[in-house]
């Protein structure tokens, strides 16, 4: 797999760069909605929470912490749905040319893994800007930020690569996905903080498969420190495991995905 991906880099980078100018194609203001929607966003939720819902947490003392804690898990959060959500339909979209062409399928599911990729990393620029804008400071720990996404994001190609193959045979799954991915967001503390649950619940917390993701994100980005070294290899495992469990079911049901699209 690897090697079809690197081979295709070219194909899959230029393509998901296409993808991302045609989701704002014939608007007025084009590319320039990549920087305004993610900025919007988060200066909602810096002036919601800082302002009109002041919310302070542990880790910082400021009144717009709760949003960087927000924005610092949301945000990745959205782009991995992205990842996930896309990359399912990603055979079935590209139906046609997996039929008359010989390129491997697990391209088009890279492409929208590096398309939302891309709109990540705008957003986490933004992050770190409105942050500084605001009297935040950033420290090193944020070095440690792309790492972690880039990450989240192999997790969610895996996943995606997964869905892809089992959707076209179980085109269900597609629909079903966006329901699970809404109920997963909502047992990740993305909104809420761990503090909240009952200890008996929090220690059920970190079994989420999510959790050592947004968890480092949230030390990186609002407590300026660095994940536990442990984490580390945990993300690790779930990238790789999900990228090869997609990888291995893809192998197995390649003779009959094309004559199933």
């Amino acid at each position: 797999m690897i090697v079809n991906l690197w081979r295709y880099r070219a194909f899959i980078v230029k393509n998901a760069l296409s993808d991302v100018r045609s989701q704002y194609a014939g608007s007025a203001a084009g590319v320039a909605w990549h920087v305004a929607t993610p900025l919007a966003q988060i200066l909602i939720f810096t002036m919601v929470f800082s302002q009109i819902m002041p919310v302070r947490l542990e880790r910082m003392g400021a009144s717009d912490s709760f949003a960087v804690y927000l924005c610092a898990g949301l945000l990745p959060w959205a782009a991995f749905a992205d990842c996930v959500t896309r990359g399912a339909g990603a055979f079935i979209e590209n139906a046609t040319y997996l039929k008359k062409l010989p390129i491997p399928e697990q391209v088009f599911v890279a492409r929208n893994a590096v398309a939302a990729s891309i709109f990540l990393g705008v957003s986490m620029a933004l992050l770190a800007l409105v942050t500084l804008l605001t009297g935040g400071r950033l420290t090193l720990a944020w070095l440690g930020v792309p790492a972690v996404l880039v990450l989240l994001q192999g997790f969610g190609f895996g996943l995606g690569l997964v869905f892809s193959t089992l959707n076209v045979f179980v085109r269900d799954i597609g629909h079903a996905l966006t329901i699970a991915l809404q109920l997963w967001m909502w047992m990740t503390p993305i909104v809420w903080v761990e503090s909240v649950l009952p200890p008996r619940l929090q220690a059920w917390v970190p079994w989420n498969p999510a959790y050592p993701f947004i968890d480092a994100l949230h030390r990186m980005i609002v407590g300026g420190g660095w994940p536990p070294l442990g984490a580390w290899p945990v993300m690790a495992a779930w990238a790789l495991g999900a990228s090869l469990a997609g990888y291995l079911l893809l192998r197995r049901l390649r003779p009959e995905i094309r004559d199933a699209l």
